[in-house]
């Protein structure tokens, strides 16, 4: 960018870098990858259900906004949603839909309501007219008033696909069990009749939709989002600095690039920060200059506090119970409960994305000098740090425990970025 030619209007620190909102500036699209013509081509096949997966805090929200822009769309987040009803109620209100309607209302002697849709009638006489409802019923027309309540999802869906609106369900695999069999269900013949509908998770959970309705299988489109190489991260950083008029030493953006955990999301909080705690809102005609010696382990120890703190701390807790734990020594001295344990454990792995059982168990072991908690022990632990998770977490998960494959996966890469700078390193 060239920043003389721009000096009367200067790009803002806060439209550059945008941690968690929507980039401009620095939005790397990734464009050797085809992800944005694969998500057109997916969202422009007519009856097709589309399942955009990658991992959390990967770009899914900014790539679908970003190809979106030229549609209308309906956009609800999962992680708010606690039933099938209160999804709907969330797609109705976003439309702006009456909850009552009031049509023309007649009496058989005056017989010549007019009618929408439809023409004379048959058995009841000539001179009553019909109509049909979008739903494919017959029904006598009439000419006063009445009202009467709508059907919520029904009505939703008409006024998509009239008005061919997308639906966008983010965060799909927060929908409980029955909430995404019935919402699916809801959706099939709609998405046969030509609604869109884009259903964005995690890759675990990419295919969850024909889980909960077989039927839609020949319907289903899928499109990944793989993961950032550390390239992909240092050309945010890039665009940005540059977008800025900063001259920001090589070494820091190899070594945000390293720490952003495959994260975009991170990646942005890094450069924000470095900028802000230089003095940089807004691009100057005259190029600020980085010192190589910045210390960016404050920026690390600041984003990982206000990002990983409050759910270690909800997570190291535990489960309510009226029985004392069993206090288990650490070989560094002090001693921790099981809960506490296995979050010290699961850090000192890294803390690596996925973890098996027995990776978890060897790291406990060199831990705790005694007292080790035995396989179902730990299970019962994960399978209860999983449901406090889910529970205050109404929104991206931290962790996610599978006790069938026995395996965990650290989903959140703030989570993780926490455990390896705030807990790793104090217990290393």
């Amino acid at each position: 960018m060239n920043i003389i030619t721009n000096f009367l209007n200067p790009p803002k620190l806060n439209e550059v870098f945008t941690p968690g909102g929507q980039p401009s500036v620095t939005y790397n699209d990734r464009s050797e990858l085809g992800l944005e013509p694969a998500l057109r081509k997916a969202v422009a096949l007519g009856t097709t259900i589309v399942s955009l997966t990658g991992a959390t805090k990967a770009g899914k929200t900014v790539l679908c906004r970003s190809v979106m822009n030229t549609y209308e769309y309906v956009w609800i987040d999962g992680g708010q949603v606690k039933s099938e009803a209160d999804l709907w109620a969330k797609v109705v209100s976003e439309l702006r839909l009456p909850l009552e309607h009031e049509e023309a209302e007649g009496s058989e002697k005056e017989g010549r309501a007019e009618a929408k849709i439809g023409g004379d009638a048959g058995l009841l006489g000539t001179g009553v007219k019909f109509e049909f409802s979008a739903g494919g019923s017959r029904l006598r027309s009439y000419d006063s008033s009445r009202t009467y309540r709508l059907d919520g999802p029904s009505a939703a869906i008409e006024h998509m696909l009239a008005n061919s609106i997308v639906l966008i369900l983010d965060d799909f695999h927060y929908l409980d069990d029955a909430a995404r069999v019935g919402t699916i269900k809801s959706l099939k013949g709609a998405v046969f009749r030509g609604l869109k509908v884009i259903l964005l998770s995690t890759p675990y959970w990419a295919f969850e939709a024909i889980k909960a309705e077989p039927e839609i299988t020949g319907r289903f489109k899928h499109v990944t989002v793989p993961d950032w190489s550390r390239e992909d991260l240092r050309k945010i950083a890039e665009a940005g600095f540059d977008a800025l008029n900063v001259l920001c030493p090589r070494r820091i953006i190899e070594e945000f690039a390293k720490e952003a955990e495959g994260s975009p999301l991170l990646m942005q909080q890094f450069c924000w920060n470095l900028c802000y705690d230089n003095g940089i809102e807004a691009a100057k005609v005259s190029k600020h200059v980085i010192d190589p010696s910045f210390p960016t382990d404050r920026i690390y120890r600041e984003v990982a506090t206000d990002a990983g703190l409050p759910v270690y701390e909800k997570l190291k807790k535990g489960p309510q119970t009226r029985t004392e734990r069993i206090p288990r020594p650490l070989i560094a001295g002090g001693s921790v409960d099981i809960y506490q344990a296995i979050l010290l454990a699961i850090a000192a792995t890294g803390p690596k994305e996925k973890l098996s059982y027995d990776q978890i168990r060897s790291s406990l072991n060199g831990l705790l000098s005694d007292k080790v908690p035995q396989k179902l022990e730990v299970s019962n632990a994960l399978n209860h740090l999983s449901a406090i998770d889910a529970e205050s977490n109404r929104g991206p998960r931290a962790l996610d425990w599978n006790a069938d494959d026995l395996e965990l996966v650290l989903v959140d890469p703030f989570f993780r970025f926490y455990l390896r700078w705030e807990v790793a390193k104090a217990v290393s």
